[in-house]
């Protein structure tokens, strides 16, 4: 047998073992790539998931088997299996990093001005442009999450940096009032806009996340951004990753479609002085794209039990859009959102193993988990034009 030839076989064996081991591992999504093109089906969900005979949850392990079982004939590609490892977790890094817990508290400069619209902000940072009313205020403490945004091969403008501060400050305000997710204040998130595919690729630390939009980083708690011909592209991709940010800070390993549901929700989150709303309307057309046919119940065991490898193979796309349209749902209504709490705290309170969403969302939704389906599966066949306001 010739060299090469060998070489070669040796490869592809190899990239077989790490793939099996892979997908018997990822159990947590720790860090996340923003997916390459929003709203863009790369295929079904794998067809053939077992009949569920009661919407009761199995065990987790028995969950992740069956979806394992069910999925496409043929093993993974090298890309499914690089994007897996992006978000694999590093032994040394903490389940909940907690990073804030270690922040001094000191003086801080808070400003405050009404802009054009007659808006008044508040921000650890000077007004941009047109201000009325401006008032630098100098408090003891600290704010509850800092963020530090700079280029590294653009030079960034000062509004973009501004708007970075509000949205993360907005999502940290929505995930403590109406969740209940609880954190130590002083929480220090840098986020990097980088121009360059090349470089882009090189600062994430991997060449195949060339096409990729945005990472997050857990070691150094970094956000990296590819950066976007239009503004709100990129404010899209940072709302996403900052909310990773926040749950690795401030929940734990969430379930994978708990976690990217979440992430794909504040997306389409926008700031107005103190307060802030979800508008629903946008994202009707992609949605209905990943409309379910029957009752949502199968659908929604499959989706809950996909976590880490099982969720970024394939179809996830499809995984994406229904993730997202999950927690609209819940955060549509009280019950909900005190369901969607349920989830966060019991995390919290055990970060670092997923915990059994589909148990907790039974137990805590009105009219259980069928109920939670059923109402999945109508928003998805007919998506609300409506707008959350928080």
């Amino acid at each position: 047998m010739r060299p090469w030839l060998l070489l070669i076989l040796l490869f592809v064996c190899g990239v077989f073992l790490w793939q099996r081991q892979t997908a018997d591992h990822l159990l947590a999504e720790r860090s996340d790539v923003h997916r390459t093109r929003p709203g863009h089906l790369e295929g079904p969900v794998p067809p053939g998931m077992a009949e569920a005979s009661s919407v009761a949850p199995k065990d987790r392990e028995a969950q992740v088997r069956d979806v394992r079982d069910s999925s496409s004939p043929g093993q993974p590609s090298l890309m499914d299996a690089a994007l897996a490892a992006m978000h694999a977790a590093l032994p040394e890094q903490a389940c909940l990093a907690g990073t804030a817990s270690k922040a001094r508290a000191k003086k801080v400069a808070i400003h405050r001005w009404v802009d054009e619209s007659g808006i008044q902000h508040f921000s650890d940072q000077a007004p941009v442009g047109k201000a009325e009313g401006h008032r630098r205020i100098e408090v003891d403490g600290l704010p509850p999450i800092v963020v530090n945004a700079s280029g590294y091969d653009v030079n960034l403008p000062d509004f973009l940096a501004q708007r970075a501060m509000a949205d993360a400050q907005a999502i940290e305000r929505i995930l403590r009032g109406s969740l209940g997710v609880d954190g130590d204040p002083g929480l220090v998130l840098n986020v990097e806009f980088i121009a360059s595919a090349q470089s882009y690729a090189q600062r994430v630390g991997n060449p195949l996340m060339i096409g990729s939009e945005g990472t997050y980083s857990m070691a150094d708690r970094t956000i990296h951004v590819r950066l976007q011909d239009r503004n709100e592209a990129n404010f899209q991709i940072l709302r996403h990753e900052i909310t990773h940010a926040l749950i690795h800070e401030r929940i734990g390993s969430l379930p994978t479609a708990i976690n990217e549901g979440m992430a794909g929700y504040f997306e389409q989150l926008e700031v107005s002085g103190l307060g802030a709303r979800v508008d629903l309307e946008e994202s009707t057309a992609s949605l209905r794209s990943a409309a379910l046919e029957g009752d949502g119940r199968n659908e929604l065991v499959e989706l809950l039990a996909r976590d880490g490898f099982l969720f970024y193979a394939e179809g996830r796309e499809q995984r994406y859009l229904r993730a997202y349209a999950l927690v609209a749902v819940l955060m549509g209504s009280p019950d909900g959102r005190q369901a969607l709490g349920a989830v966060l705290a019991t995390q919290r309170s055990a970060p670092c193993r997923p915990v059994a969403a589909e148990r907790l969302l039974d137990e805590s939704y009105p009219g259980g988990l069928a109920k939670l389906a059923a109402d999945w599966a109508r928003w998805l066949r007919d998506p609300p034009r409506t707008v959350q306001a928080f």
